[in-house]
């Protein structure tokens, strides 16, 4: 049976639990990657998922926001309206918005027009106020039937993978799926 080792990321993208969340936000969507560990010192702290971002931006109070011509989000997901694609290169917020259901116009322009200070409230925040300390890990060796389990059971999209409380890597719904479709899986 296939383990952990053979389809674990091990060149990882990890964030600090001091970064402002506007940064890991951009760190986040640069690698077109939904969620990270948090590492201090070496050691894991946490982990921060898209969801875990767009919790917090929604839960903040709507500024009123600016006199804008453009449809609102929620026209965008009844398609009510035409809006162009965003390139998540120019605009690495952008990749979140497909992770969120119904959360409405407000909170998606307060991720994407930072404009002023007030509107900007992911630059006034760190990670270690967002992520998530109970950490799902598993070892090296664990087998991979186990690891959709452990997801499954869960409700997680990333398993990360430690040897005595060290980070060595990372496994993803997306590398269970990959794994399946290339055969690695069956064998």
């Amino acid at each position: 049976m296939p383990t952990v080792k053979s389809i674990m990321t091990t060149d990882l993208l990890t964030l600090e639990p001091e970064m402002t969340l506007r940064d890991a936000v951009e760190l986040l969507g640069d690698e077109e990657v939904t969620g990270a560990p948090v590492v201090e010192g070496g050691r894991l702290v946490g982990v921060v998922s898209a969801t875990d971002l767009v919790e917090f931006q929604g839960s903040n109070p709507a500024i009123e926001s600016p006199s804008r011509d453009e449809p609102t989000l929620g026209d965008r997901l009844t398609g009510a309206a035409d809006w162009p694609e965003e390139d998540a290169s120019e605009n690495p917020d952008a990749f979140f918005v497909d992770f969120w259901g119904q959360s409405g116009a407000d909170a998606y322009q307060r991720l994407t027009h930072s404009d002023s200070p007030e509107w900007d409230l992911l630059a006034q925040h760190t990670v270690s106020e967002v992520m998530t300390r109970r950490i799902v890990s598993v070892e090296p060796d664990t087998e991979l039937r186990q690891v959709a389990r452990i997801m499954t059971d869960r409700g997680v999209h990333r398993v990360l993978v430690t040897r005595n409380d060290r980070l060595e890597g990372i496994v993803t719904s997306t590398d269970l799926v990959r794994a399946i479709a290339d055969g690695t899986l069956n064998s």
